[in-house]
């Protein structure tokens, strides 16, 4: 008997037709941009537009991954992003 197993145990999370990642980015963005308004809130659009159909291309959880690996965030039990020698 021949049992497959899927990639992900679950569905990720999806709201509107953005995944949990994009739909943080594009509220802030969009919330930034009415905020600043003018040539400066189109131009956030545009680079919107312009980054969520790259960031589909990439897996499920980069946008945490490059946070953690600029230093911005940090996963617990996780060593540093500049840590390059491991101990156990």
């Amino acid at each position: 008997m021949n049992e497959r197993l899927p990639q992900y145990l679950h569905k990720p999370v999806q709201i509107l037709w953005f995944g949990s990642d994009e739909f943080v980015l594009v509220i802030t963005v969009i919330f930034v941009a009415v905020i600043l308004g003018g040539m400066l809130g189109w131009g956030l659009v545009a680079g919107l537009l312009l980054f969520v159909p790259w960031l589909r291309t990439k897996p499920r959880g980069f946008i945490p991954h490059m946070a953690w690996r600029w230093g911005l965030v940090g996963f617990r039990h996780y060593p540093g992003p500049t840590q390059t020698r491991f101990f156990e």
